[in-house]
């Protein structure tokens, strides 16, 4: 018996804090996926500056509480910021939407106390979208016992029956994700027996200590 397809829009900004990546596709979150449309719209430079400096202020579970007024403060321009460009985006796609993803942007994040933090209201967003709106993802997984990340390993397990029905690769299958941390997925064989099937976990910086240099030496900011 055939799955339904979801057609869901996913948003993500990285440990650049640069902006927002924005996708549509459709899956039945299992065996089938389609890329529908990517785009990426940039954060103002203000918006930008603020997140920088929160980031920079918040190096602590107390330093969540310290500045909790100015955290709700810009979550909400966020979680607006994404709500318009969505709204854009469904002025140009008359299809149906069954969901939304919203990542919203990592400030903090420790997998070893359990404590991550991501500015993004999911439910103010689907106030303003009248849309089912799936969030939170990475406190739910390091409460357990993962490192922040659960989509990932899924994403990739998907990729890999692809990849190995169009070129025969075989299994095991290993993906590099290079982001702000560079993290790693270990496919042992096509299985959906995902706890002893698959290891994904981060192996180290990525992208964010070069964004880094570049801020310090250019006048990026």
């Amino acid at each position: 018996m055939k799955q339904k397809l979801y057609t869901s829009i996913g948003l993500m900004s990285g440990t650049s804090m640069d902006g927002v990546d924005l996708s549509i596709i459709q899956s039945d979150g299992q065996y089938e996926f389609y890329n529908i449309l990517d785009d990426y719209y940039e954060y103002d430079v203000d918006l930008k500056e603020e997140l920088i400096k929160i980031r920079n202020l918040v190096l602590s579970q107390n330093d969540l509480s310290k500045h909790s007024e100015d955290i709700r403060n810009l979550e909400r321009k966020i979680t607006v910021f994404h709500a318009e460009k969505i709204s854009n985006l469904l002025l140009k796609y008359n299809n149906d939407i069954d969901l939304i993803g919203f990542h919203g942007q990592t400030i903090f994040h420790d997998p070893q106390k359990k404590i991550t933090k991501q500015l993004g209201d999911g439910k103010l967003l689907s106030q303003l979208l009248k849309k089912k709106v799936v969030y939170d993802f990475r406190q739910n997984d390091i409460e357990n016992g993962g490192q922040g990340a659960p989509l990932t390993p899924i994403f990739h397990y998907l990729l890999s029956t692809i990849i190995n029905e169009n070129f025969k690769t075989g299994f095991p299958i290993g993906f590099i994700n290079i982001g702000g941390i560079t993290n790693l997925t270990n496919i042992k064989r096509l299985s959906r027996d995902f706890e002893n099937n698959i290891k994904a976990f981060d192996v180290g910086p990525g992208n964010c200590l070069i964004d880094e240099w570049v801020r310090k030496n250019s006048n990026k900011k």
